[in-house]
């Protein structure tokens, strides 16, 4: 029931997002399966392999820019169409609302131990779409390179 939750919470979320960020509405259906993915992979990784919450959100983020890259090839549209929105799942809002409220507590070091977790987190977010992107870059120059050497076989 928990994964069931956790997919229809983070798919509706990335939905929405889509919804209120202008998208076309023809994209709202593919952005929120895009943040969807990528929220189900850190969760899998975070519960059944046991994985650090750091390192499971950057494995997510990386599916979810690799599905966006993905999906913006498909739709012809840019890959933020499916980012923006499928980062949301990932913010750690949560947790820097309540390293806020420790800290107007007066528990400093508990503050500072959630506040440098949600640094991480966020950083974990944006290094798995940095990867993505540079990996869908690559793959992308690749095959520019390949046809063009080719059509120069061909002439």
């Amino acid at each position: 029931m928990s994964w069931l939750l956790h997919l229809i919470f983070s798919f509706t979320s990335s939905f929405f997002f889509a919804v209120l960020f202008d998208a076309p509405k023809r994209l709202f259906f593919f952005a929120g399966v895009t943040g969807a993915t990528g929220w189900i992979v850190s969760r899998i990784l975070l519960e059944v392999f046991n994985m650090h919450e750091v390192y499971a959100t950057m494995f997510g983020s990386l599916v979810l820019g690799i599905m966006c890259h993905l999906m913006a090839k498909m739709l012809k549209e840019p890959a933020t169409m499916f980012m923006v929105p499928g980062i949301i799942p990932f913010v750690p809002g949560g947790l820097a609302y309540e390293a806020t409220s420790l800290l107007v507590q007066f528990e400093y070091n508990q503050s500072l131990n959630t506040m440098l977790e949600v640094i991480l987190i966020a950083g974990g977010v944006a290094v798995g779409l940095l990867f993505a992107d540079q990996l869908s870059k690559l793959i992308i120059h690749k095959n520019k390179n390949y046809a063009d050497a080719r059509s120069r076989k061909m002439n």
